[in-house]
């Protein structure tokens, strides 16, 4: 930060934005080492849940947690709306970056690792939308202590990437920088596997979380409660886990149910 330039300019400043959550959602609070030393801030941006999934399969659209509970308040809407916005700025890459770098020296996450999740609601829209993160975090690739995290079923988008965009998220996934999961579940479509396949092939560091309402013997499960201190989905290890649906309501899996191997 120029030394001239308080945080309070840099946050009026037009090309930052507000589309930014500075603070992690229930599961993701923040990480305490056991000396009770915070290592650990989380940051989100969201979008606008199932409109702006357009990959999603009827599964997750019949359980969606971002559609329930709190969530449905309308403040939650109006920021998510607000963000879906902000991400249609023509310049958002170069806010993205401003804003984090803004917000790094800020008292919150200085000296703290900034752990960015994408889409707590909502998914990469468009492959347009999808090259903006992907040159804002090319972009942030030496900045230390900012990392990115996100859960997709968007795979198409990622598969219409160029040879040298997909080389410049491979290298981000293997330096760390950069943590995709990509998310399946009972109802994944024939043609969605197809797009799957091809997307382990493509990023072999992507991890994978399969959704599911039964495991079966040799599953690597995922039932930790306490997603910040297990860390698991921030580290891009190719690895593939198993998570099992909860919190839906029975309605919302009778929905579920009827759309398996659809």
């Amino acid at each position: 930060m120029a030394k001239h330039e308080t945080l309070k300019e840099r946050r009026t400043n037009p090309l930052y934005t507000n589309g930014f959550i500075w603070s992690g959602n229930g599961k993701l609070l923040d990480y305490d080492s056991d000396d009770g030393v915070i290592q650990w801030r989380y940051a989100q941006f969201n979008v606008r849940a199932i409109e702006d999934c357009p990959c999603r399969t009827a599964g997750c659209t019949a359980v969606c947690y971002a559609t329930k509970g709190n969530h449905v308040f309308p403040s939650v809407k109006a920021s998510r709306e607000k963000s879906y916005n902000e991400s249609r700025r023509a310049d958002f890459s170069d806010a993205v970056v401003y804003t984090i770098r803004t917000e790094k020296q800020s008292g919150r996450y200085k000296d703290k690792i900034m752990g960015v999740r994408i889409h707590e609601s909502g998914d990469f829209y468009s492959v347009q939308y999808l090259r903006k993160w992907l040159t804002a975090w090319y972009e942030l690739k030496n900045d230390e202590g900012v990392c990115f995290v996100f859960y997709t079923k968007s795979f198409p988008f990622f598969l219409m990437l160029n040879d040298l965009e997909r080389a410049m998220l491979n290298e981000l996934l293997e330096s760390g920088k950069v943590a995709m999961n990509l998310s399946i579940d009972d109802t994944t479509t024939p043609e969605q596997w197809k797009a799957y396949v091809k997307m382990r092939k493509a990023f072999p560091k992507a991890n994978t979380y399969a959704v599911t309402e039964h495991t079966k013997e040799g599953d690597d499960v995922c039932d930790c409660a306490d997603c910040a201190r297990c860390g698991a989905c921030n580290k891009a290890t190719g690895k593939r886990k198993v998570v099992v649906i909860h919190s839906a309501s029975n309605a919302d899996m009778d929905v579920y149910r009827a759309n398996v191997n659809k």
